[in-house]
């Protein structure tokens, strides 16, 4: 089984929406993800989607997308990013979800002898954030705190993989760590995926590599072309 990993698909099926608006390279983008992904991911492999999968507002909307994606080869692992307003909480959202798809949310999931744990996360907190921002970031702070508590009881040791799907960069515009960088390092957490970044300047800022024995990806859909990237070695 081999471990990939692309997020922010933006997908539009049911609402339907131009995101070339915002870049050209977002033109007939989800045309160019599917035959990436059937090129390169097989039926047995792993794909992790750290959030934004759809712009749907609800259950009604979202249907054509995860049939889209249910379609596709390989088990797929979700969390939330910030823009699925469709996803109110993981246990309404697993009723809807295709034959192999989990989603995380929380909490985490054994697959073929590695887990994957994942949370919507929050922008890394800086000096002047707003007492609301804190809030925020203390608040997913906690629902990392249940994810990585219930990957401990499913895992058979340290040396069981970890992945975390974590939709917001971990560190900030300076390459500062947010709270959650010492808890991944503490829980043994293998690699973390994220996207959310959508500006060209942005992505050769972003912290990626492996940091104290985590390995961070940066895996927005535009930011690597559109294509899965294998995540289940060292970075490239």
């Amino acid at each position: 089984m081999t471990v990939w990993a692309i997020s922010d698909l933006h997908l539009a099926f049911g609402n339907p929406e131009r995101r070339d608006r915002y870049a050209g390279r977002w033109r007939d983008h989800a045309a160019r993800i599917e035959q990436a992904w059937r090129e390169a991911v097989r039926p047995e492999d792993l794909v992790l989607l750290p959030g934004d999968l759809s712009t749907a507002r609800n259950h009604r909307e979202v249907q054509p997308d995860l049939e889209w994606l249910g379609a596709l080869p390989g088990i797929k692992v979700l969390a939330p990013g910030n823009h699925d307003r469709w996803w109110n909480s993981a246990a309404p959202v697993r009723k809807i979800l295709r034959r192999r798809m989990i989603a995380v949310d929380g909490d985490a999931a054994a697959v073929d002898g590695l887990v994957v744990c994942g949370a919507r996360g929050a922008p890394a907190p800086s000096d002047r954030c707003s007492c609301a921002d804190r809030h925020v970031a203390d608040r997913e702070l906690g629902v990392l705190e249940s994810a990585l508590e219930h990957a401990s009881r499913l895992r058979a040791d340290r040396d069981t993989p970890l992945f975390v799907l974590w939709h917001f960069p971990p560190f900030d515009a300076h390459r500062r760590a947010g709270p959650w960088v010492d808890r991944f390092e503490q829980a043994g957490v293998t690699a973390c995926v994220y996207g959310h970044l959508h500006i060209e300047a942005q992505w050769s800022l972003a912290v990626q590599g492996s940091i104290r024995g985590v390995r961070y990806y940066c895996v927005a859909a535009d930011a690597i072309g559109f294509r899965p990237v294998r995540i289940d070695g060292p970075p490239g």
